[in-house]
This record gives structure tokens, C-alpha cells and sequence, in this order.
């Protein structure tokens, strides 16, 4: 909810700031611990004090808190991807580094493999 001050209230909705303190006084409008006013409210009690071009800026103002509510909303995603991205890449490190170890075995079986192939009858007898 967007929230704007009692003199900003004011000029936006052409009304005077008496009139604000008296609502607020009745309890038809609250303003918070900064002293400002929610803007639906003003929009719901003043609406038809309010021109074409304040009530834009109105719309405005409550469409600016939504994006920037979309905007925090995608920036923790942002980070939980690139969480899960670093993790993945540590995975592909650890593949790759028990797949060339793999190789290593490998290779030293097919050497230790080739050596005993060019032993003669009594070699591969006798060890």
C-alpha cells in the first residue's frame, strides 16, 4: 500500500488538510507512526474530489509499490538460482574429476595388460 503524507493527501485530492485531520479524528482515516495516509483510503473517501490526472498519479503511486514488490520478489529468485547454479557446478567439477581419475585406472590397467601380453610361454608361466 502506498502511503503519502497529510499535505501531499491534500494537494493530490483538493481538499484541505482541516478536513484530513477532522476524518482522521473520527477514525475514518489512519495514519501510521510517520504520520502518513494510505492511499487507498483517500482514494475510497475523496474520489470524487480527485481529477483525471491525480487519480493516475494515485494509480501510480500504488502501481510504483507493486513493481517494486515484483522487483524484490525476482531478486530472491535471482539469488536462489545462482545458488542452485553454484551447486551444479560443483557437481560438474566432481564429474570430472572422478571421470579422469576413471581414465587414470583405466590407463593403468591397459599398460599393466600389454606388458603381460609380450611375455613369452615361460613368462606368463612363471609370473
Amino acid at each position: 500500500m502506498a502511503r503519502i503524507s497529510i499535505s501531499q493527501a491534500a494537494k493530490d485530492f483538493n481538499i484541505s488538510r482541516n478536513t484530513l485531520y477532522k476524518y482522521i479524528r473520527n477514525g475514518k482515516l489512519t495514519k501510521d507512526s510517520d504520520g502518513k495516509l494510505d492511499t487507498i483510503d483517500l482514494v475510497r473517501l475523496f474520489s470524487s474530489h480527485v481529477t483525471r490526472e491525480q487519480e493516475s498519479t494515485a494509480v501510480n503511486i500504488e502501481n510504483a509499490h507493486v513493481k517494486e514488490q515484483g522487483e524484490q520478489l525476482l531478486l530472491q529468485q535471482i539469488e536462489q538460482l545462482k545458488h542452485q547454479v553454484m551447486l551444479l557446478e560443483n557437481q560438474i567439477d566432481y564429474f570430472k574429476a572422478n571421470e579422469a581419475w576413471l581414465k587414470q585406472q583405466l590407463d593403468q590397467k591397459l599398460i599393466q595388460h600389454k606388458t603381460s601380453d609380450k611375455k613369452g610361454i615361460l613368462g606368463r608361466l612363471f609370473g
